[in-house]
């Protein structure tokens, strides 16, 4: 056995697919196949089985993914602590961030993050907050922003910004001739714009309209939010989201924000990280350059 193989075999455990796997580690899927089946004759065990999506994990697989995890990141940190001799921080960092979040941090956090850690690497993938937990659960990536995620014991999360949802409507709308804040009996015969569910904002209005007995009126579902702002400025309805949202739309001059007040729409983001493994030095960076870039480019 060696660390090659166990490389390998957390790849292909954690995407679910010998070809994902060889893909992403730029190696033969012929060589990632003949690696899995020697480090399956070595330990006597059949750790992966095959199925027309992919592959899934044995019992026997699982327990070696949980010390696969262990071993590799020792690696790194022992890397880490060698470079340190140098005065440099290495490593590899994957970061989720939900699509708006990414929209605003993308480009200044790969700024920041080359200027104060030019010998390390950065990759940064996109998704619905419950994708990116799933991910982080997995061990896929090493840490993510996160809209209000449900509990995990295994996942260490901190607040990094709160802030209302605002109603987001037609400038010149005959519906809304004030600016008065709304209530949910106000929300619920508006036609709403929203994104689907499992969208943290769409479940945090469903859930808060249901605790005042109503039931929001969602006439289109889109998963873009320049699109919903753009439909929000052609009078095509309305929809509810963050200030910072906004600031992605080149509709603005047709668009106006409304308070609501009852019920208060609070969304929380997060910065999570698995609660099973320590974070690397690099990481600990990088979660102090999110973290300070949430307060400089989300907070008023």
């Amino acid at each position: 056995m060696d660390l090659k193989q166990l490389k390998y075999f957390q790849a292909v455990a954690q995407q679910g697919s010998y070809t994902r796997a060889a893909d992403n580690l730029g190696v033969a899927q012929p060589v990632l196949s003949r690696q899995i089946r020697l480090l399956e004759t070595e330990l006597r065990q059949n750790l992966l089985i095959r199925h027309g999506r992919g592959v899934s994990l044995t019992e026997s697989g699982r327990i070696l993914l949980g010390h696969c995890r262990m071993i590799l990141q020792q690696i790194e940190l022992m890397k880490e602590d060698l470079n340190l001799s140098s005065g440099k921080l290495s490593g590899h960092i994957v970061l989720g961030l939900p699509p708006t979040p990414a929209k605003l941090l993308s480009l200044p956090l790969i700024r920041r993050f080359r200027a104060e850690l030019p010998d390390a690497q950065l990759r940064i993938t996109e998704g619905l907050s419950t994708q990116l937990q799933d991910r982080l659960l997995q061990g896929k990536i090493d840490m993510a922003l996160l809209y209000d995620p449900p509990y995990s014991p295994d996942i260490e999360k901190q607040l990094v910004y709160e802030e209302k949802l605002y109603l987001i409507a037609p400038k010149h709308d005959e519906r809304l001739e004030h600016e008065a804040p709304l209530e949910a009996a106000d929300l619920a015969v508006l036609p709403l714009i929203m994104p689907s569910a499992p969208n943290t904002f769409r479940l945090l209005v469903e859930q808060e309209m249901a605790r005042h007995n109503f039931v929001p009126n969602i006439i289109l579902e889109i998963d873009s939010v320049e699109t919903m702002l753009q439909l929000v400025a052609e009078g095509m309805g309305y929809t509810v989201l963050s200030k910072y949202s906004l600031d992605l739309a080149a509709y603005q001059d047709k668009i106006r924000v409304i308070p609501i007040h009852t019920p208060a729409f609070v969304s929380r983001l997060f910065l999570a990280t698995s609660g099973k493994r320590s974070l690397t030095r690099t990481q600990k960076e990088v979660d102090k350059m999110v973290k300070g870039l949430c307060l400089e480019m989300l907070g008023d």
